[in-house]
């Protein structure tokens, strides 16, 4: 596909490159600026904290860097702003550059301008949308090969957007973040759950809601909507529905058996997850026989009850995109009372944290606590310095049977974010030796 008629004589501010090699940030300048006259990175950072991004962009010539702060004439002596999904959607400098007629997007609404919604799934929610995005790739890449997945699942969909063609089908996780600038909704919207989350970002709950009512306000009415019947706040979105309505629900098990029966995920919440991938896939137009051979070989998304490994008779999951306290509870639940020794503990987003202690007194047998404020909400438990304690003292507290739950339900940020969180912990279970 070829854009540079679009970008050719422009200048693009990029606000936030972020310290992700492969973020969203960083996406964006490489597909960026080898298009533009010329691209302004401006980050809070220094060059130093953001050494590994700005290594990938030495060979351009056309890149203006501003970093260590924000300057207002950057978002007015420009054509185009495009942030990164992490920056604040309330930033001042974007409101002067929104007053000022400057186009706001992030890498994925970019993405739906230049590529198009028409055969686009896009799946959004505060638990579940990983596990679902997965699936419906599964599903797609049966009977099209060139199925892309993108969006929050750590892939912007920009590093792919040169690889294929108008008739591919992606499907793209949503987050509340990218949903702000959201002019244009994909095709197919997909809606699993909606809890309070992100509340150290949104000045409150309603605002949160109101950017992932995006998706179905930005649809038309030859659009497909599919929401989760059993979410109260999300079967109440029936009403900004614009197009074909379906709903989903675990109660509906045995329309989906055929396909539930087959699958190796645990958990209710798995049934849900799964109903709903039927759905959009089915909508795309995959077969029931195609989408039943991608349920039996899938086996799970890493970071989201990943098992790691059995050892000595414990099993060790890997739950680390846990950063809300409902993703914990579906954790805890998964498993049986008594059996879970869980690592937790972190940085509260804001969220209430008495329904997840109470429910972690109630199934866990014991409870480690990693460092992080949030921890005087939370029940007590051992307190450990580091993840290697922590895997260290789980090894040391587990009998055969039992399962080590590594389910924050807290955020561990600004040290480190879930997946990085998550790799660690992998790689210390898998170090562990057998006795």
């Amino acid at each position: 596909m070829q854009f540079e008629n679009i970008f050719e004589g422009i200048t693009i501010t990029l606000m936030g490159l972020g310290q992700f090699e492969n973020g969203s940030g960083i996406s964006a300048a490489l597909f960026l600026a080898p298009l533009c006259k010329k691209l302004i990175i401006t980050d809070i950072s220094s060059a130093a904290q953001l050494a590994a991004p700005l290594k990938k962009l030495e060979k351009f010539d056309n890149i203006e860097l501003h970093l260590d702060g924000h300057r207002d004439e950057d978002f007015i002596n420009t054509d185009w702003v495009i942030r990164n999904p992490d920056v604040p959607a309330s930033s001042p400098f974007l409101k002067t550059a929104r007053e000022n007629n400057i186009p706001v997007d992030n890498d994925v609404t970019l993405f739906l301008k230049l590529f198009g919604t028409k055969n686009v799934i896009g799946v959004t929610g505060t638990r579940g949308k990983t596990t679902t995005t997965y699936l419906i790739h599964a599903m797609l890449k049966q009977e099209f090969p060139n199925a892309q997945i993108g969006g929050n699942v750590g892939v912007s969909p920009l590093t792919f957007l040169n690889e294929i063609n108008k008739d591919d089908p992606v499907v793209l996780e949503l987050s509340s973040f990218m949903l702000h600038d959201l002019q244009q909704a994909p095709h197919i919207v997909l809606w699993t759950t909606l809890y309070e989350d992100h509340l150290n970002k949104y000045e409150s709950a309603k605002h949160y809601l109101a950017d992932k009512q995006n998706l179905l306000k930005k649809q038309t009415k030859d659009d497909i909507a599919i929401l989760n019947n059993e979410d109260v706040v999300v079967r109440d979105q029936k009403r900004h529905v614009k197009g074909k309505l379906k709903i989903f629900s675990t109660k509906h098990k045995v329309q989906f058996a055929k396909f539930t029966d087959v699958s190796k995920l645990k958990g209710e919440h798995n049934v849900s997850n799964l109903a709903a991938a039927v759905l959009a896939a089915q909508e795309f137009g995959v077969s029931d026989e195609n989408i039943v051979e991608a349920i039996k070989g899938f086996s799970g998304v890493p970071y989201r009850l990943e098992h790691v490994r059995n050892l000595n008779g414990v099993d060790w999951y890997n739950d680390s995109t846990a950063t809300s306290p409902e993703a914990t509870m579906v954790a805890l639940n998964t498993f049986e009372k008594g059996k879970i020794i869980l690592i937790t503990g972190g940085n509260t987003k804001g969220s209430s944290l008495t329904e997840l202690g109470k429910l972690m007194q109630d199934r866990a047998r014991e409870i480690i606590l990693m460092p992080g404020n949030a921890n005087a909400d939370l029940p007590n438990g051992r307190d450990v310095e580091t993840l290697e304690q922590a895997v260290q003292t789980a090894t040391q507290l587990a009998k055969p049977e039992d399962v080590v739950l590594f389910s924050p339900g807290l955020t561990w940020l600004p040290s480190i974010n879930e997946f990085a969180r998550g790799d660690k912990f992998v790689t210390l279970v898998k170090k562990l030796d057998i006795n």
